[in-house]
This record gives C-alpha cells, structure tokens and sequence, in this order.
C-alpha cells in the first residue's frame, strides 16, 4: 500500500499542476472511476489484451499484470500482456488524478503454456553459441586462430549471418574450446550446425582426457546440423571440465547455434551456473577485478559448500561476478543464489546490458541465506540480455554460491 500511496502522490502533483496552470480554461476535474475489459488475443490466448476504459478528467493509469508484481505505468486504450505458462494471475489498475485514485482487479485464467515455447524437460536447451552478435563470447581455441566471420554458405540448415571459424594447417590442429561446468549425469545431447571446406569428422569432446570423444561424419561443402548423443554417457564422478569441437581436415571449418540439452534444463532442479566445488571461477569473472574461489568462511545448514565464490571491494557496487552468454530464456523463472554478507546490504542482480536495469534484494550480515530472484514476466524477447551479474552493495568482502538459473 505505501508503493502506491507514493505513486499516486506524484500523479496528485502532476494533475494539480496541470488544474492550476489551466483553471480559466478547463472546466472543473470529475473523479476518476478505474475498469477495464481483458480479452484473450485470437492469434495466442497466452497474450492478453487488456482495454482500460477509466472514465474522469485527467485520467493517469497504473498496471499490476500479477499480484506481487512491479507498477507499469498504463494509458487509456488498448494495453497488452504475456503468460507464458498456465495459471490464474491477479490483473490489477489503478486509475486517478488530482482528486484521488480507484482501483480495479480481474483474474485471468490461461490453461495452456505458450506452445511457441519449447517444451519443459529434454526437449528444452540453453544456446551455447549462435555468434550473431559477431562475438566470440566464450569460445576460445589456446590462442589459436578462432574468429567470427560471415557465413560462407547460407541456406535452409542454417540461414545465420555469422558463424565462428577455425582455420587450421593440419587434421586436429585447432579447436573450438568453451570451459564450462556445464555437462552433468542429466545431459541428453549436444547438437550443432557444421560446415567443412573438406570432408572429415568433427569430434565432440567433453572429458579431461583427450583420448574420449564421439565423431560424426561430415560432408564437404554444405552445412550440416549434428545431433551428439551422451544421454547415459556422463558419469557424475568424472570431471566434465569443458565443451570442445574438433576437426579432422586441413583448411577452415565453421561451426554454429551450439545447443545444450539436458533434462534438468527447465526441469524442476534447475541449470547449476556455479557451486565451485572443484576450486574454479569457471566462466565467472569481474572484468579484472578481485574474483577468486575461498574456503567457505561459515559453513552452515543454509550452505555447507567446501567453496564459494569471493568478491573484494573497498566501496560499494564496485566488484561484481558476471558470466558472460545468452544465459536467460523467455521461459525463465527465477535465479537462486546464497549470498554471504560481512555488512548487511543488497545484492543486485543484472541481466540486461544497461547498468540502470536490476533486481535487488537483501541480505543480513554474517550469515548465509538463499536469494531468489523472481523472473517470471521479466523476460522481453526483443532486448538482449548478454549476462548474468551479481553485485553487492558494500564494501569488503561478500561471497556467493549455488547459482542456480530455473525456467518455467
């Protein structure tokens, strides 16, 4: 109640504003009276169109599209908001002017998750690489010669316009390398877009040792979309430290719309993004900033991790973990984190690309807690969101562990 009794105090001032710079001209201000109507789209029911027909002078409006959701601020006319998945959602608008505000509230049942969704479960997957950005990302080859560059053959298998390239002199000599703490007892596959100058095999490898690997035949001169199949191959006591594409031809070959899937992308335990318990930062960094991996400094029932990730500041919100990908989904649901704080704060949490964007939350001293940091109707397809930031809000150390990204 206090966030909208603030709201409205600012449209109080605005409407009395603009009544007293316009007394001689506009007759007296009518109450205003909130409504809507709401109406499934015909071209999908997940997509609702919301028409706030409020009457009265000067009318300035307010969305809550779910019960415990932010203030959007709403026009007269037509409005529209997205479900993805099934539920009943609690639609509330606040209505008002100078003389004060009303409010209304309908519930909107949808009985279907978006079908242009991919399904919960395996079939779902997290995109490794599509490279359209013309980045590398984090993709590397040990210094070798790895680029992003305009695809050499466009067509129906792979229309991208950007594609990442190996060159190489002889069979085996580069390879297209991400380290990631990614593949588990639940991966299901891995599958690629390849495309060689000359016929041969492109190896997956994912263990250590680079005597494992499954080969795939590939054609020369024609882009190709390989399906690696490890369900039941991954072996939970064995370290899976990295994904690694390999050619077996001398010249260039290209590779593109890397996906992960597994059963736990999207599944109800959620895609693990960092538990450090091998000691690593992994793909985390802090953009040259103090980041490292620590003993956990108060194991507790909240986490009993061995390690935990640390960051070092001397003033507020100035180190941060991020990990670099195109990490979060339209589906996504929320992202668990336990945070430890030396002082009480907040921990902030950014997903898009502009510093003015985030979550927050916070966080007492001297303790461990579990964060969760609820997404559901946060996602907008049309902006990019490059990464996963976590930042703190006060100076000396702050720890965090068990990054845990869910969707829907």
């Amino acid at each position: 109640m206090k966030k909208i009794a603030i709201y409205f105090s600012s449209l109080l001032l605005i409407g009395l504003f603009y009544s007293c710079n316009n007394s001689e001209d506009e007759p007296s201000l009518e109450s205003v009276v909130a409504q809507f109507t709401a109406t499934p789209s015909e071209e999908n029911p997940n997509y609702i169109v919301l028409n706030n027909t409020s009457t009265g002078s000067h009318v300035l409006s307010s969305w809550k599209f779910k019960e415990d959701g932010p203030f959007v601020r709403g026009k007269l006319g037509m409005d529209t908001t997205y479900y993805p998945n099934e539920g009943t959602y609690k639609v509330t608008l606040y209505s008002g002017n100078d003389l004060g505000y009303d409010s209304t509230s309908q519930e909107i049942v949808i009985n279907q998750r978006d079908p242009d969704l991919p399904p919960v479960g395996g079939d779902s997957f997290l995109l490794l690489g599509d490279f359209e950005d013309g980045e590398v990302g984090d993709w590397n080859a040990w210094g070798q010669d790895v680029s992003v560059v305009a695809n050499p053959a466009a067509n129906a298998v792979n229309p991208s316009d950007m594609v990442l390239k190996m060159t190489q002199s002889s069979a085996w000599e580069n390879s297209a390398c991400r380290q990631v703490a990614q593949v588990n007892g639940k991966t299901t596959k891995i599958v690629v877009d390849v495309y060689f100058e000359q016929a041969g095999d492109l190896k997956l490898q994912i263990e250590g040792d680079f005597n494992t690997g499954y080969f795939q035949g590939v054609p020369a001169g024609e882009w190709v979309t390989l399906e690696y199949d490890i369900e039941n191959e991954v072996d939970d006591s064995t370290e899976y430290p990295w994904i690694l594409f390999q050619g077996n031809t001398g010249g260039s070959y290209y590779i593109d719309n890397i996906k992960y899937y597994a059963l736990d992308v999207g599944g109800p335990g959620g895609t693990n993004y960092g538990d450090f318990e091998d000691q690593q930062v992994g793909e985390w960094n802090a953009w040259s900033q103090p980041v490292s991996v620590v003993a956990n400094p108060s194991p507790s029932a909240e986490n009993s991790s061995e390690f935990v990730l640390m960051m070092s500041q001397t003033e507020p919100w100035s180190s941060n973990a991020v990990r670099n990908g195109e990490i979060v989904g339209i589906a996504a649901d929320k992202i668990t984190i336990d945070v430890y704080f030396e002082e009480a704060g907040s921990l902030k949490l950014q997903l898009e690309e502009s510093f003015e964007t985030g979550y927050f939350l916070d966080v007492e001293a001297g303790k461990w807690q579990t964060l969760e940091y609820d997404l559901k109707d946060q996602i907008d397809p049309s902006i990019t969101y490059p990464w996963v930031v976590i930042q703190g809000n006060t100076a000396g150390n702050y720890y965090i562990d068990n990054i845990t990204y869910h969707e829907l």
